[in-house]
C-alpha cells in the first residue's frame, strides 16, 4: 500500500503494519487503517499516520515515559473491541499538543493497541485526568506494553 503523506513523503506499507481502529478516533470516526511511524528526530515520539488521508497524523507519546504511575481506568465494555486473551500486549499511548516548550497531551482519552491483533481504540477515561496534561522536558526509558492484567477495567 503507498501512501502519501504530507509529513513523511510517500510511504511504503504492507497491510499488516497497519492497525485498525474500528470505530475510528475522537474527531476522524470515519478514518479506520493508521500506521505507527517513529519520529526520525525524538525516540519518546511516534506519529499515527492515516492510511486513508495523507495530512492527517497526530504525534503520540507513552504516558508512562513522562508519568510513571498513569494507569487506565476504563469500563470492560470499551475492551471488548480489543479481542483480548489473557497473553495479550496492551499498548497505550495519549495523543500531543502544542509547540515546542509548551507541550500538552490528553491523559484522559489514551490510546489502546492489542499489539497481537493489530486492533486499536480511543478511550475516554473513568477518573478525572486532564484533557491538556504539561509534559516535562525530562523522559525516563520508553515504557513496554503492558499485559492484560495491568489494565485495570472498572
Amino acid at each position: 500500500m503507498r501512501i502519501d503523506t504530507h509529513r513523511f513523503g510517500t510511504l511504503e506499507l504492507n497491510a499488516d503494519q497497519l492497525f485498525l481502529f474500528p470505530q475510528g478516533l475522537v474527531g476522524m470516526e470515519s478514518l479506520h487503517q493508521w500506521a505507527l511511524i517513529p519520529d526520525p528526530d525524538n525516540d519518546s515520539v511516534a506519529w499515527l499516520q492515516s492510511a486513508a488521508r495523507g495530512d492527517r497524523a497526530m504525534a503520540v507519546v507513552s504516558p508512562r515515559a513522562f508519568f510513571p504511575d498513569y494507569r487506565v481506568h476504563i469500563g470492560r465494555r470499551d475492551l471488548a473491541g480489543l479481542h483480548l486473551s489473557s497473553g495479550s500486549e496492551v499498548y497505550i499511548m495519549t495523543t500531543v499538543a502544542g509547540h515546542v516548550g509548551k507541550l500538552t497531551t490528553n491523559l484522559r482519552a489514551p490510546l489502546l493497541i492489542n499489539l497481537d491483533r493489530r486492533l486499536g481504540c480511543q478511550v475516554i477515561t473513568n477518573d478525572d485526568r486532564p484533557l491538556r496534561q504539561p509534559l516535562p522536558t525530562l523522559v525516563r526509558s520508553t515504557a513496554e506494553p503492558l499485559p492484560v492484567s495491568q489494565v485495570r477495567a472498572a
